[in-house]
């Protein structure tokens, strides 16, 4: 998942007032995931109040872009692992990126085994880019 950039933010917390802090990166465009960053940074201290967030919106527009292309675009790849029993598996794609999850409810036809080859489209999962419309083109 990628990081958002939050420009600007002013707050106060329990102990200091008048906080600003600039180019701080979160998980996703909420109050509450600057809140989180900010009690992080500030070891365990309670954000009290947030006066102004500012995005960097062009970023963020360039992720959602980027995320919509990859949700559309066709890449194939190796299954590393499946397990039949837990309904879940691994695939190694062909292309520069990092290993995806795969749920057996991903799968359009027959569910692949290890070392079938597979097209798939990638989507944000729960916990990250996972491969959907999983399709085998080559038996192993």
């Amino acid at each position: 998942m990628n990081k958002l950039n939050v420009k600007l933010v002013k707050y106060d917390m329990t102990k200091t007032k008048n906080r600003n802090r600039k180019d701080m990166l979160v998980d996703n465009k909420s109050e509450h995931a600057v809140r989180t960053q900010l009690e992080r940074i500030h070891k365990g201290e309670k954000v009290v109040t947030i006066h102004e967030i500012v995005w960097d919106e062009a970023q963020i527009q360039e992720v959602d872009r980027k995320t919509q292309v990859n949700m559309e675009q066709t890449f194939t790849g190796v299954v590393k692992f499946f397990d039949m029993e837990k309904g879940f598996g691994f695939i190694a794609p062909h292309e520069e990126m990092d290993d995806l999850f795969f749920h057996k409810s991903a799968c359009m036809e027959n569910i692949p085994r290890d070392k079938d080859i597979v097209e798939f489209q990638v989507s944000e999962g729960p916990k990250g880019p996972s491969a959907i419309k999983v399709k085998i083109i080559d038996l192993d």
